[in-house]
């Protein structure tokens, strides 16, 4: 019977360690996908950006060089130069801005993701703690209980026995 019970309550405390782990697994699955989903809607924001601004910083730097090349006089050769050398410059300010905005997103998935992770373990640990415990003083009550049976029965076997003997 004490065997029975003892399996019977650590069955029930695997059952809810398991059930425990699937949901903190769960859990993870869903801050990760709504992680990756973030980072996929920035990267699709910053991808319009450039997409949107590099033709166009592209069609200044095409005029600019059009224009140093039909200049005559240093004065409009100057001009051309600075135009040129702008708009080089806005290109490079832009693609180095959305590399390091990229850095950024994937830093910040990084950690997000791994708060999370950590998240399900911490959860997963305490509840497989908390099962532990519980099985733990499952045992304590059973042997107590299994204890107090066997005093019974001895204190009745005793009267018992006590019992024939005035008779």
């Amino acid at each position: 019977m004490k065997k029975i019970v003892l399996s019977l309550a650590v069955i029930g405390g695997l059952v809810f360690t398991s059930c425990k782990k699937d949901v903190a697994q769960e859990n993870l699955e869903t801050k990760l996908d709504s992680i990756t989903e973030q980072v996929e809607d920035t990267l699709n924001v910053i991808t319009e950006e450039v997409a949107e601004t590099v033709p166009t910083l592209e069609a200044k730097i095409a005029e600019a060089q059009a224009e140093l090349d039909k200049a005559v006089t240093v004065e409009e050769k100057q001009a051309a130069t600075k135009k040129l050398n702008e708009a080089k410059a806005a290109l490079a300010t832009l693609k180095g801005e959305a590399i390091s905005t990229v850095e950024e997103v994937k830093q910040e998935a990084t950690a997000a993701a791994n708060k999370a992770s950590n998240a399900v373990k911490n959860t997963t640990n305490k509840a497989a703690n908390k099962v532990e415990k519980k099985v733990e003083k499952a045992k304590e009550d059973i042997k107590s209980e299994v204890i107090t049976v066997k005093e019974g029965e001895i204190k009745k076997a005793g009267l018992e026995t006590i019992s024939r003997k005035a008779n």
